[in-house]
């Protein structure tokens, strides 16, 4: 309640006419005066605590609330400050929840995030953090009082770990940003985190071309499934022992494949597993009964059943760490089916088994999928489309080339340390 009192200012004096005082004139000019002083005692007193759009003439605004109740408020259009932590963070970085609510940067090597200037206790306090990342091999790691339990949900969020007692994450593959929403009711003394752009761990099933070596970020408990495959018509069969079809692009050798429908072909059982053996032209492919086998005898025939590619869900069991290491493919030959490599070579003699990935076609040699090296006598190997307990199959035909492309070929921790299903 205001101070100011105008009671005692008498409105009436002087007295017209009448020979007044001096005194009335001085007990008025100090009731005057001294609510003048309360008056600007009171306006300082507003001027230092109230909430204005625009700052007062002569001040800095600042509407900090100092953690004072509002209640019972509409609200309409807010925003949330925005504070950029850097465009190459690494090492230990603070994150002043007092800046924004929500903070960014670009995480470009190993990083370890602690934070400071949380509301105080019995109040909920919140930072997003938005984390592009440029190197995804970084390791973002957390502060130790960031809750380590299900219950909580940090053991649940992708590609978690545990260093020491503090919560760690790594960058899942092809992933460039990464979201949490950190909270505390104590000050900072106990933090929850949340993902807000990526799923939790139990729920990470993602679409995508897996390829069987698994792929660089993959960790234990990774769940990926590739892309439908299409059923394939099949109108003709030859004692050459081919299957006609429409295309066969989606196929690899030792490949899964189960056909349905009725068989007119007589050495085809439907509903019996084959193995893709070799495949032309893009509209013939033959099958075998076992992985590398030989070619099933057909009889020939004409009508219509189907063949079922076999699709994959990748699981996996352990963190993949394989090193990739880039080469270049100077020739293909007919000769021994056999691939010459040149540049880097140096751990090509460990590589046997290793997968390989050529980036152009070449000689038979399909980009972008994977092989595996069956051989090699450095600078030649050669290389089979299939590995059964971590033994490289049979080995791929290949047609004499000379057009250069390039491949990378990977050493150490790959798919063997996943599961593999199929589904037909």
């Amino acid at each position: 309640m205001s101070t100011i009192n105008t009671n005692p200012i008498n409105v009436n004096y002087p007295v017209p006419g009448v020979n007044n005082n001096s005194q009335g004139f001085r007990d008025n000019f100090a009731s005057i005066v001294t609510n003048l002083n309360a008056a600007g005692t009171e306006i300082t007193d507003l001027q230092n605590k109230v909430v204005v759009k625009q700052a007062l003439i002569g001040t800095t605004i600042n509407n900090d609330m100092a953690n004072t109740l509002i209640s019972n408020a509409s609200t309409r259009s807010f925003r949330a400050t925005t504070y950029n932590l850097g465009n190459a963070i690494a090492g230990t970085v603070l994150v002043n929840v007092s800046l924004a609510d929500v903070q960014y940067g670009t995480v470009a090597a190993n990083t370890t995030i602690n934070f400071g200037s949380w509301a105080p206790s019995g109040t909920q306090s919140n930072v997003q953090l938005n984390l592009s990342i440029s190197n995804n091999l970084s390791t973002i790691s957390f502060p130790a009082n960031v809750v380590l339990s299900p219950d909580t949900g940090a053991t649940t969020l992708e590609h978690y770990s545990n260093i020491g007692g503090n919560l760690a994450v790594t960058v899942p593959n092809g992933v460039s940003q990464l979201n949490y929403l950190i909270s505390t009711t104590d000050c900072g003394n106990t933090l929850y985190i949340s993902p807000i752009n990526r799923p939790r761990i139990s729920t990470q099933v993602q679409q995508r071309l897996v390829p069987p070596t698994g792929l660089p970020g993959d960790v234990n408990g990774d769940v990926a499934v590739s892309p439908s495959v299409n059923q394939l018509t099949i109108t003709t069969t030859n004692a050459a022992d081919y299957f006609s079809t429409s295309d066969t692009t989606q196929l690899y050798t030792d490949q899964p494949i189960v056909f349905t429908g009725t068989s007119f072909e007589a050495n085809i059982t439907s509903g019996t597993t084959y193995y893709v053996k070799t495949i032309s032209a893009n509209t013939y492919f033959t099958v075998a009964t076992t992985v590398g086998g030989a070619n099933v005898n057909l009889a020939g025939g004409t009508g219509v059943m189907y063949a079922n590619p076999a699709s994959y869900v990748y699981v996996a069991t352990d963190t993949y760490n394989a090193t990739a290491c880039v080469t270049s493919v100077t020739n293909t030959f007919s000769s021994g089916n056999l691939i010459t490599l040149s540049g880097n070579l140096s751990s090509l003699t460990s590589a046997v088994n290793a997968p390989i990935v050529f980036t152009a076609n070449m000689g038979g040699l399909v980009s972008n999928t994977v092989y595996y090296i069956k051989t090699v006598n450095s600078p030649n190997i050669t290389v089979s489309q299939s590995r059964t307990n971590g033994v490289a199959g049979s080995t791929v035909a290949l047609s004499s080339n000379t057009v250069a492309t390039s491949a990378t070929y990977y050493v150490g921790n790959d798919i063997w340390k996943r599961i593999q299903l199929s589904n037909w």
